[in-house]
């Protein structure tokens, strides 16, 4: 009888060794898995702001765009944080207008404030995402040249981007941008400006 008890005994202790085990690895994954979502939740906000450098170039006026700027992710967002998420972002910059052509060239400075739609796939090392923004521009001068003179020193800014963030909280970030920049017609000349831009960006 105690022989049978025993054998009994032996042949379920693997089985709660193993319950454990189990037990064990779940808990662990839902540990990593509750301290990636707060690492990630971190970068939201205004105190982790994301700086970016950018060229840009304007091949129709002969115009190269150099570009610093400030971006934060908002805490306005929908979806799914390890999956597709819909975000809106704040970004301010400030670029110079180096002008290459034209007659009696003036180069200028551009101030601009934008909200930032974005649409990214997250859960994975890599994060792509494409964005899209109306923003409002200031320029120091109306015009890079004679040939590319404009109604009005404040302008709109229309963008279009593609990108892909990667490592630690995918903070690292590189980007490609369609600008159109103009005055919708509020004064005339109104040539406006387009951009194809390139920019590197980290996010603290």
């Amino acid at each position: 009888m105690k022989k049978a008890q025993q054998e009994r005994n032996m042949s379920t202790a693997p089985r709660s060794r193993m319950k454990l085990l189990g037990r064990t690895v779940v808990a662990a994954a839902l540990v990593a898995s509750a301290s990636s979502a707060a690492s990630a939740e971190e970068l939201v906000g205004w105190k982790h702001p994301a700086v970016h450098v950018a060229y840009g170039r304007d091949t129709s006026h002969d115009v190269n765009k150099y570009e610093v700027g400030i971006n934060f992710n908002t805490p306005i967002q929908y979806g799914n944080p390890q999956g597709w998420l819909f975000r809106l972002q704040a970004e301010v910059n400030l670029a110079g207008w180096d002008t290459r052509g034209g007659t009696n060239q003036q180069n200028l400075v551009e101030f601009g404030i934008s909200p930032i739609l974005r649409v990214e796939k997250r859960g994975g090392y890599f994060v792509p995402f494409v964005e899209g923004s109306v923003g409002l521009r200031v320029l120091s001068h109306a015009g890079t040249s004679d040939e590319h003179r404009m109604g009005s020193a404040f302008q709109f800014s229309d963008m279009l981007g593609v990108g892909v963030g990667f490592g630690k909280n995918a903070a690292t970030e590189v980007g490609f941008r369609f600008q159109h920049i103009s005055n919708a017609g509020i004064k005339e000349p109104n040539p406006g400006s387009n951009f194809y831009t390139g920019y590197v960006r980290y996010r603290f």
